[in-house]
This record gives C-alpha cells, sequence and structure tokens, in this order.
C-alpha cells in the first residue's frame, strides 16, 4: 500500500513538472530576456537581488523574471517600496520558487520595480523607442544610437529582416561583426528563430565571451556579448548578416551596417577634464605657496 501511495506521488509530481515545462513552453513569448532571482536573494545585503539588476531594452521586448530562489517568495512589482501606486504598471503577485512571471514594454521610459515580500530587494528595467531602418533589417535600440555606458551599464539591441518574410518557427543563422574605426573587434555567428535576433552589450574587463541565448529550447531569448573592447569610446559599426534561412544561404545577400557611438563608464575627455582641473588647482596651491614665501 505504502508503496502504491509513493509511485502515485512520484506520478503525480512528473506530470505536474510535465505540465509547467509545458506550459512555460506555451506562454514565454519570442525574443524574451531573462531576469532571475538567484538562490539567497532574499538575503538583505546579497550580492545580487535581480539579476541583472538594470536593463535598457527597445520598446517592445518581452522580460521576463524567474524565481530560483529556493523556498523563498517573491514578487515582481512596478514603482518603490511605499508608492501609492505601486504595483499600477505590472505586478507578479506572489512567486513561489520555481515559477516565472513576464511583462511586455511596449512604451518608452524607466520603470522601477522591487520585491514587496523583502524590499530591499530592487531593480529597474529602461526602454527606448530608437530604431533605425537599414535596407534589409531594423535596429532597435535600448539606449538610442550613443550607447551612454555611464548611464546604463548594458544595452540590448533587436534585429529584425525587413525584406524578406521568415516564418515564426524557421531556424535563421546570423553574422554579427563589430569593427571600431574600422577595425574587426567582434564577429561570431548566431541561431534566432522567425528573422529577430536580440544580442546584448555589456562592457566587462574581462577577455570577450558571449553567453545565451536566455532561452534555447527554442531558441527565443537575448544573447550577451561580454567585452573589453566595449569600454573603449570610439565610433563603432554593427554589421548584421543572415547567412542561411532553414538550412539554405539567401538568394540574395540580407546585410546591413549600422553606425553607434559607445561612450565608456569613464569617457576619456571627462578623464582629461578632471585631470586638468587637478593639475589647475595644485599649479593654485603651488603658487599660493610660493607667494607666502
Amino acid at each position: 500500500m505504502k508503496l502504491a501511495v509513493i509511485v502515485a506521488a512520484v506520478m503525480a509530481t512528473t506530470i505536474a513538472t510535465a505540465s509547467l515545462t509545458s506550459a512555460y513552453a506555451q506562454e514565454v513569448v519570442r525574443g524574451t530576456f531573462v531576469v532571475r532571482m538567484p538562490p539567497g536573494s532574499y538575503q538583505e545585503g546579497a550580492d545580487v537581488y535581480y539579476d541583472p539588476t538594470n536593463i535598457a531594452v527597445p520598446a517592445g521586448t518581452t522580460v521576463v523574471w524567474f524565481n530560483d530562489d529556493p523556498n523563498q517568495i517573491h514578487t515582481v512589482t512596478s514603482g518603490n517600496p511605499g508608492d501609492e501606486d505601486a504595483g499600477s504598471v505590472f505586478d507578479s503577485s506572489f512567486m513561489n520558487d520555481g515559477t516565472f512571471f513576464q511583462q511586455t514594454f511596449n512604451e518608452a521610459g524607466e520603470y522601477p520595480y522591487y520585491c514587496q515580500v523583502h524590499p530591499w530587494m530592487v531593480g529597474s528595467v529602461f526602454v527606448s523607442d530608437a530604431s533605425e531602418e537599414g535596407d534589409n533589417f531594423r535596429l532597435s535600440y535600448g539606449t538610442g544610437t550613443t550607447f551612454n555606458f555611464a548611464e546604463h551599464e548594458r544595452t540590448l539591441l533587436v534585429f529584425e529582416p525587413t525584406s524578406v518574410d521568415i516564418p515564426e518557427d524557421e531556424p535563421v543563422t546570423y553574422q554579427i561583426t563589430i569593427l571600431k574605426d574600422g577595425e574587426e573587434m567582434f564577429s561570431e555567428e548566431f541561431r534566432s528563430l522567425g528573422g529577430r535576433l536580440d544580442i546584448e552589450l555589456i562592457p566587462t574587463d574581462e577577455a570577450t565571451q558571449v553567453t545565451g541565448p536566455d532561452i534555447s529550447d527554442p531558441i527565443i531569448g537575448a544573447y550577451h556579448i561580454h567585452g573589453s573592447f566595449l569600454k573603449e569610446e570610439a565610433a563603432y559599426t554593427i554589421r548584421a548578416e543572415i547567412t542561411q534561412i532553414f538550412d539554405r544561404p539567401p538568394e540574395e545577400p540580407i546585410a546591413d551596417e549600422f553606425g553607434v557611438q559607445i561612450v565608456p563608464e569613464f569617457p576619456v575627455a571627462a578623464v582629461a577634464a578632471l585631470l586638468a582641473i587637478g593639475g589647475a588647482v595644485a599649479y593654485g596651491r603651488f603658487q599660493g605657496f610660493s607667494n607666502r614665501g
């Protein structure tokens, strides 16, 4: 009898897990950007509460939050702790661990949010409506054509083909190349479904690496390019090319180039100005000391 109960419980758990996976696959929207609440994020003073904490995405992006914090309930509630209108834009309600909440951001603006259960957990979503039309693609920017990493620590780019119709379930291969002043800094292949490709740029001190996609089965999430070259102030060119649709090259080339400007966290001009000010102050102090002598 006990064995039958245990078997039944295991079967029920398996069915519930399968149903959750199935529901997840059906509900998550293509092109989603993932934010996670990692283990231990409920603790005040944790290294990270929402990972990533502050994001910048183009209008139309769907962000999905996963509660990966074992045995903890969280919320994703618009506004700031204590706001009278908190939760008026979006509110996940209580999320058990292992569940998710998603929100599509269609209007430009900045959307702070927090956890009602643990109000020290805060994050923000910055939404931009900036985009640019090429001959073959529309490129939508998380922060506009100037990437000011002093204001936003990361930015999401969304490439959408406009010169060719691609079915939503058709696999596509992109070649993304980034050049700085004409010199190739990065080139990599990316796979997506339906033609849309989400790529986030993240300046780091580490060697260049690519992570993602956020959701890989099917491939509907964002990729992330981490690189120290993104910390260099310069004019950049981003070249996007579709090299394969399903398993065939396109009949005609599908490619565009877009020009962007990167402003690092500490721009060269700003550093030079600070050094100049510091030098002037030091010189003034020296002159004052000399005059007293």
